[in-house]
């Protein structure tokens, strides 16, 4: 029974992933839905699936397509790829072990020193550390005459070292912080002070006891590292030129090429943590069961006289006085000023800007003879003529792109973070309410098996034959420029909604099961104002948490997209590499340089962008903080310092120090109906 419910759960994968892998034939002719076509492409590939004697790939020699055997590339570049994502897994979850077990127990003082360190570097893009860790190999190179290590593949022996290494770090930070959380919290109950109690050492408690009751827990803590490893996985092979199955699809963007990429991709995660939810099928039931509200099922669903126009009216006037109180108090938080204050500084500034200019439009400085004589050409470097920060391979200032496409690049950002917590908040509702435990597993396992596809690699495939012109055809790129921005937000939501629902849809689930929200069904409130009023007022802190996230992870995606070339909006192929153009100059095209800046010592082309993708993220960050400390107070829940003047803990090293997992933990049942 087990092994035939494996079986059928991957053949739906299997059909979901061919269903993904053919909608690019959807916007292949200018918007206008084909879905003929689209059937069509689904019945080719898999009959393709089914004859392996047909699978070839076009392969591009010398600007000729030649066909190859695709059997014979996978055999070699599928399993160089994977050697290089389990050894960075590998080395990532051992690394951050070990670095958690080092560090735990340190002074409350270092303890919180190293959770902000921790905040900090995993708010920080990969392609930092790829860009940091090539730079300081070039420059050992340059001051010592030593190459560590090659880090572009050249036709010669295959790389590892560097690849490896670029994959590895910021999982090892992600793996670090979760190591820490998780024991932090397992420090603080009951069996470690009897353990304690009975004379046993710190170490042994961690490694025979803490290590085996976490590792539920971080087995599903560790799907979100995977998604972001697997998406950092494309960037990767691009920049060290690697040719691995991720980079198969630059050679060819058929649907069937597509599928059998991201089946490969998909099928050894799904059988890895298949296999490890069979072996801890006992612990995972455990963490899983609920108990059963049957009351629910008869309150009513909608309290019509709770929601008269009057009462309507009332509910928004205070719901304004207590959001203004609330703008007051965040005044007075310095890291909401400074990062609100970033963002809006940036907004206003290429608002004013493009006000000021009549338009949006970038002059590009093409070859111009200088004070001394001398001719430069594109790319300036900072300081030709008036440039503060240079040009790029184009000639168009850097300074006055990231000043342009600043308001671009912030309020796409937002409005994707926001549709997808949104549309996850509302969804939550039929979730928690109307759906049964079945249609609650379907989602859960859909959710799942998502968090397989990387994000990055899905949005290209669909993107790649869309929202890239010749030169001659910008015209026709300009006219579709608002088809495909709303194009692009879409595909960024829709594959993330179900992820969203499924953690938002549990923790409701989970609020069902407390006192307050039992007590409101005794006294006979509606599903509605249980839903909105006592709900809502705890899953806020959750959903500020999720935005903060989502918007991160919206920055991740459009940055390796724009290493990618592609631009929000729609890109103009340039006539070598880097020199594409963005119709909205927004930053993500200034990414596309990267892999040019490090290989010619151009620094000019990468890093400016990059600071201010840095502060961005960090001022997101800074807001986000602000506003769940906020929220924490109105819900009753204890900060670190209530905790410290309240209660004395019997030893330093005893009491839980994690922030984060203080989050949803509430003193008493305070929202009764």
């Amino acid at each position: 029974m087990g092994l035939f419910k494996m079986i059928f759960k991957y053949l739906i994968g299997v059909v979901g992933i061919i269903l993904i892998s053919c909608s690019p034939v959807l916007f292949n002719n200018d918007f206008r839905l084909n879905v003929s076509s689209y059937f069509q492409s689904v019945s080719i590939v898999i009959q393709k699936l089914v004859t392996p004697s047909e699978w070839i790939f076009h392969h591009r020699l010398n600007y000729q397509y030649v066909e190859k055997p695709l059997l014979s590339y996978i055999m070699d570049n599928y399993l160089y790829s994977m050697t290089i994502l389990f050894s960075a897994l590998i080395i990532a979850l051992f690394a951050g072990l070990i670095l958690a077990l080092s560090t735990f127990g340190l002074p409350r003082i270092l303890n919180r020193t190293i959770h902000a360190g921790l905040n900090s570097l995993e708010a920080l893009p990969d392609i930092l550390f790829i860009f940091s860790l090539q730079m300081f190999v070039v420059w050992f190179y340059n001051s010592f005459d030593i190459l560590l290590f090659r880090f572009a593949y050249l036709g010669e022996e295959k790389l590892y070292l560097s690849p490896v290494l670029s994959l590895c770090i910021l999982p090892a930070v992600l793996f670090f912080r979760t190591f820490l959380l998780l024991l932090e919290e397992e420090w603080g109950k009951d069996y470690v002070i009897l353990a304690r109690s009975k004379g046993f050492g710190r170490s042994y408690i961690l490694l025979c006891h803490c290590l085996r009751n976490i590792k539920v827990n971080l087995i599903i803590q560790s799907k979100p590292i995977l998604w972001f490893t697997l998406s950092s996985l494309l960037v990767v092979e691009y920049l060290h030129n690697i040719y691995g199955i991720v980079r198969l699809i630059f050679f060819d963007t058929r649907p069937f090429i597509i599928t059998v990429a991201l089946i490969l991709i998909f099928t050894p995660f799904y059988f890895l943590y298949f296999l490890l939810d069979l072996i801890l099928k006992n612990d995972l039931r455990e963490i899983n069961e609920k108990a059963r509200i049957t009351m629910m099922k008869n309150a009513k669903v909608f309290d019509i006289d709770r929601w008269s126009l009057l009462k309507l009216s009332r509910k928004c006037f205070s719901f304004s006085l207590r959001a203004g109180r609330e703008g007051l108090y965040l005044l007075k938080n310095p890291n909401f000023i400074a990062g609100v204050g970033y963002i809006l500084g940036m907004l206003i500034i290429s608002s004013i800007y493009s006000f000021i200019n009549g338009g949006s439009s970038v002059e590009s400085i093409g070859i111009f003879k200088g004070e001394n004589g001398n001719y430069h050409a594109p790319p300036h470097s900072p300081g030709d003529g008036e440039l503060i920060f240079g040009s790029n391979l184009n000639g168009y200032p850097i300074v006055t792109m990231l000043v342009v496409g600043a308001k671009y690049t912030i309020l796409a950002t937002l409005l994707i973070a926001m549709v997808r917590v949104v549309l996850g908040y509302l969804l939550t509702i039929p979730y928690v309410f109307w759906l049964g435990e079945r249609s609650k597993k379907v989602i859960s396992e859909l959710a799942d098996g998502m968090q397989f596809l990387p994000l990055t690699l899905v949005a290209y495939l669909l993107l790649v034959d869309v929202v890239i012109f010749e030169e001659e055809k910008r015209i026709l790129a300009e006219s579709l420029l608002v088809p495909n921005v709303i194009l692009e937000v879409v595909i960024l939501t829709v594959f993330a909604v179900p992820v969203l629902l499924n953690t938002l849809g549990k923790e409701s689930d989970a609020m069902l099961n407390r006192e307050y929200v039992q007590a409101a069904m005794l006294l006979g409130a509606s599903r509605s104002r249980i839903f909105l009023t006592h709900m809502t007022s705890h899953l806020l802190p959750k959903m500020i948490l999720l935005l903060g996230q989502q918007m991160i992870q919206v920055l991740q995606v459009l940055l390796h997209l724009g290493v990618l070339s592609i631009f929000l909006g729609g890109t103009i192929r340039g006539n070598r590499e880097g020199a594409s153009q963005s119709l909205l100059f927004e930053w993500t095209s200034l990414f596309e340089t990267m892999r040019v800046g490090i290989m010619t010592e151009r620094y000019w082309l990468i890093l400016p962008v990059l600071s201010l993708y840095i502060l961005l993220i960090l001022s997101i960050q800074a807001i986000i903080k602000s506003l769940i400390d906020s929220q924490q107070q109105k819900i009753g829940v204890f900060t670190s310092r209530k905790i410290k003047r309240f209660n004395r803990p019997i030893q330093g090293d005893q009491a839980n120090t994690c922030e984060d997992e203080e989050l949803f933990t509430f003193t008493s049942p305070k929202h009764l109906s």
